[in-house]
């Protein structure tokens, strides 16, 4: 029996298969044919590229975050600022492909076709995507709404207005029971029932032209299935989301907001209700209508939203009492203090109290909004671009106030937490940069005139003063001592047997590595103590001796520890000591960099923060403090101009006279003829443009001009400032049209002719590139010398204080953090000396030490002016301490010497010797010309 069974079965299979392969009336195909390839169609590829499909849609969902800030997105999935999928879509396309060339006749190619374009949407394809959904409404013409119609018209006129969500379930439940009938009637094959998808894929394919930018397409089809009702009435609300969509890509938001209302109609899901009014209360804001956002937001709170989306209702509604004034402020402070004191709420603190900020200052009570900016603050832990809006709040409430000192360290925490994102970043960090150079050169007057007021006291009250402050010191070390040993104490009791918290259960004393991280810690805050009781007292007298009988011996251990002790001490006094200018040259060098501070500051207030009256004061200042400062010209020059500037003309007219004291200055120059400046930069100009052409020929190769061009210059432009520029030029030229002994011998003749410049050196440069020992590039040729031959030999340089100088800043390696030294530095010389007109510029000593020169200063008191006053910043070199570097001034006739023998550490000798202690004590080691 069970035989006969199988063979029927087998016979009924074979019978199936062979009508599959035969004709039939439709398309081709049989009856059976049909069914079988739709069921192929549907249980194999189609079924599989779904499934991967859908569990794709539930990791984008689930891994999605919503960001408050901006507008939400329409769809929690596939909308255009989501990250492109990638290869699960691949293998969705792959799959479904297959199954339209094997089925190209099943009633399922539709849904395939249209897959693919959902897959080709979610990888951001969006042509590929709107290729395939113009396809499948080009070739499968069936819509759901034209497949019931022969139904429709046996049922009564049904209700015009469109279904909500639970009619259309109601509506669902009730076809899927009449299918379920029509299965147990019809027999095994009622359940291959399909639904077309041509409207759907509509919808699809006008976010297609939407994301595309082709609105006018996208309009069109909406207004086509909008026409006569053609539209089915259950996607009535996925047509409403699809306009919403539309006009937010134009970011036309107030279009927006009536199919938004529709959505939120229609819909009968709760979460989808929730998420759509957020995003009205959202489209109300962007469009100025704060009232009706308010009302949103807060019929948000109540449909039970998410954690997250529940606080930003909530934070919004203060936001928009901040940026408008909708709203009770006593109302909107109520809600952020309660929430403030709710533990649900407590990682949002930081932005709680910041909108409490806001709001304060929206009343003007600018006390209360200070504590609530600083609360945030103290409050925000995982969230570093609000405590970046916190700092930069608090920065700019100063800032308004004219607080600049105050608001510095409030700008410079600001940079440092606001994402790299935020939109106004580089605004903010000009601002950080003019405050912190406002602030440097207000802590030289502050230092400066604190030691002026200390070499005016009397020795014992000097003296009484240092001692107290070295006793400070030598507290601060004894809580940091403490502290270390705390520290120890602490991993210690960390690492007792039986310790959870302890990682390997190991004692301390039998821990090595941890016994060296305590022994290194001591050394770094001690030095290399020798081992004795009371370590930490300078006077050890009582313990630190021992009775040998009668006899007082003392411990040399002890002794020797004291010594150390009170060389140290006596080191720090006599550093104190050295600073205080008790000498005239030390008093006039204070007072210089004190002029030169003030100077700073006024520029500062002038040109970076546009305070007139700020920097009037300061110059003014200076006026009633330096009268007989040698630079006090450009101090009446610049309140000359301001006092232009602000229409006082008898005070402008003061300062003028005073200018015009001095005739031989540039100021009193450009005062005495107003095209003084334009006829000069005219000049500079023309030979300018007259030598980049030269150079233009140069690069096209067209040397027989250049040289033309090159011997008529000294002829066209005198003075002629470019001239060397012009030689070192005709000097490439000999290199590329006669050879490489003619090149090295134009080069040396460039070197010997100008001793010194950026010419000279560029000459070295190629030179050294070629191989050639520079013998001529300086008085005579000195071999490179190492540290030990340099303390036998004295070092080659001689002082030309009279000469023009440079400074130089010589880093440790080559590194790219050196590009934000030279970045500083160009800012400070804009800030500080713009009509210097100093160049700022980076080059390499050797192929393992990059350098920096700034050129060129008038003579060694200008270049120890900008020397002090750089070195004092504490925010030129920040980027660059931890690989090191060295600065100092040279002449233009040592920096060649230097450059040849690249030794840093011994013209660093040379300079301390005689440029820091020289200042003072004159001038040694001048050539015989006495330069």
């Amino acid at each position: 029996m069970f035989s006969k069974q199988r063979y029927l079965l087998a016979a009924l299979f074979t019978v199936v298969l062979l009508a599959s392969c035969s004709s039939g009336k439709e398309g081709g195909q049989s009856y059976f044919g049909r069914v079988f390839h739709n069921t192929s169609a549907h249980y194999n590829g189609y079924y599989y590229a779904k499934l991967k499909m859908t569990e794709t849609e539930q990791q984008i969902r689930s891994g999605k975050k919503d960001d408050y800030s901006k507008l939400l997105s329409i769809y929690e999935i596939g909308d255009i600022d989501d990250p492109a999928a990638g290869s699960e879509m691949d293998s969705v396309i792959k799959r479904l492909t297959i199954v339209v060339k094997l089925h190209p006749k099943s009633k399922w190619a539709d849904d395939c076709y249209f897959n693919i374009g959902k897959a080709y949407y979610y990888k951001k394809n969006y042509e590929a995507a709107l290729a395939t959904f113009q396809f499948v409404s080009s070739e499968f013409k069936e819509s759901s709404s034209s497949s019931s119609t022969s139904a429709s018209k046996k049922k009564k006129k049904r209700n015009s207005k469109p279904m909500t969500k639970a009619q259309r379930d109601a509506a669902r439940a009730k076809e899927e029971a009449k299918a379920s009938k029509g299965k147990e009637e019809g027999g095994a094959l009622a359940f291959l029932k399909h639904q077309p998808v041509r409207d759907v894929d509509l919808l699809w394919m006008i976010r297609s032209y939407a994301n595309l930018n082709n609105f006018n397409d996208a309009q069109a089809i909406i207004a086509y299935l909008e026409e006569g009702n053609k539209f089915p009435k259950e996607l009535s609300e996925d047509l409403a989301l699809t306009k919403a969509y539309v006009s937010i890509q134009q970011k036309q938001y107030d279009k927006a907001i009536e199919p938004m209302k529709t959505a939120i109609n229609l819909s009968g899901n709760k979460g989808d209700q929730t998420r759509y009014t957020y995003i009205l209360a959202q489209l109300y804001q962007l469009n100025g209508n704060f009232k009706y956002a308010t009302q949103e937001f807060s019929q948000v709170t109540k449909l039970r939203p998410s954690y997250d989306m529940d606080f930003n209702a909530r934070i919004s509604i203060g936001k928009i009492f901040v940026q408008s004034g909708t709203g009770s402020y006593k109302e909107i402070m109520d809600q952020l203090e309660e929430m403030s004191r709710n533990d649900r709420y407590a990682e949002f603190n930081d932005q709680i109290y910041y909108y409490m900020a806001l709001a304060n200052l929206r009343q003007s009570k600018d006390e209360e909004a200070v504590k609530n900016l600083e609360a945030s603050i103290k409050s925000s832990y995982t969230d570093a671009n609000q405590k970046g809006l916190s700092f930069l709040k608090l920065g700019e409430l100063s800032f308004q106030d004219q607080d600049y000192l105050t608001a510095q360290p409030s700008y410079d925490s600001a940079v440092a937490f606001l994402n790299a994102k935020f939109d106004t970043l580089d605004r903010v960090k000009e601002i950080k940069t003019v405050l912190d150079q406002l602030a440097d050169q207000t802590r030289i007057i502050l230092v400066e005139d604190s030691l002026q007021k200390l070499a005016r006291m009397s020795e014992k009250e000097r003296n009484k003063i240092i001692d107290n402050k070295l006793a400070e010191i030598e507290r601060k070390k004894e809580y940091e001592a403490k502290d270390t040993l705390l520290s120890m104490e602490t991993q210690q009791l960390q690492e007792l047997p039986g310790n959870q918290a302890s990682t390997s259960g190991n004692w301390y004393f039998y821990n090595t590595s941890m016994k060296a991280t305590g022994y290194n810690d001591f050394i770094k805050k001690w030095g290399n103590r020798e081992l004795a009781d009371n370590w930490r007292r300078s006077n050890k007298k009582s313990n630190d001796i021992e009775m040998a009988g009668n006899e007082v011996v003392a411990d040399p251990a002890a002794a020797q520890a004291v010594a150390a002790g009170a060389d140290q001490e006596n080191a720090e006094r006599a550093k104190m000591l050295e600073n205080i200018p008790l000498t005239p040259a030390k008093l006039t060098a204070s007072n210089n960099r004190i002029f030169d501070a003030y100077y700073a500051i006024g520029t500062i207030y002038k040109s970076g923060l546009n305070n007139t009256p700020r920097a009037i004061e300061t110059f003014e200042k200076m006026v009633a403090r330096f009268p007989e400062n040698k630079d006090i010209t450009s101090v009446y020059y610049n309140l000359y101009l301001l006092y232009l500037q602000t229409g006082n003309v008898a005070k402008a007219e003061t300062y003028k006279q005073l200018v015009l004291q001095n005739p031989s200055s540039a100021f009193a120059m450009v005062i005495s003829d107003p095209d003084y400046l334009k006829r000069d930069e005219a000049k500079k100009n023309e030979l300018n443009n007259y030598y980049a052409s030269t150079y233009d020929y140069y690069v096209q190769e067209n040397y027989k001009d250049v040289m033309k061009r090159v011997r008529a210059a000294d002829s066209l432009f005198k003075p002629n400032p470019l001239q060397p520029k012009f030689e070192l030029l005709e000097a490439m030229v000999t290199g590329k049209t006669l050879g490489r002994t003619q090149y090295i011998a134009a080069l040396e003749a460039i070197v010997k002719k100008y001793p010194a410049g950026e010419v000279h050196d560029k000459a070295i440069e190629i030179l050294t590139a070629l191989g050639v020992t520079v013998a001529q590039s300086a008085a005579k040729q000195i071999e490179p010398t190492n540290s030990k031959s340099r303390q036998a030999t004295k070092a080659p340089y001689l002082m030309h204080p009279g000469n023009p100088h440079y400074f130089v800043v010589v880093f440790n390696t080559i590194s790219p953090k050196t590009k934000n030294v030279a970045d500083n530095l160009a800012d400070f010389n804009k800030a500080s000396y713009s009509l210097e007109n100093y160049k700022v510029t980076p080059q390499l000593l050797d192929t393992k030490t990059q350098m920096i020169v700034v050129k060129q200063m008038k003579g060694r008191d200008a270049a120890m002016k900008y020397y002090n006053e750089v070195s004092n910043s504490e925010t030129i070199f920040e980027s660059v301490e931890d690989i090191g570097y060295t600065i100092f001034v040279i002449d233009d006739k040592n920096f060649p010497l230097f450059y040849q023998r690249k030794d840093a550490a011994e013209y660093e000798d040379f300079f301390y010797k005689n440029y820091e202690d020289g200042e003072e004590e004159g001038d040694e080691g001048e050539d015989e010309d006495g330069e």
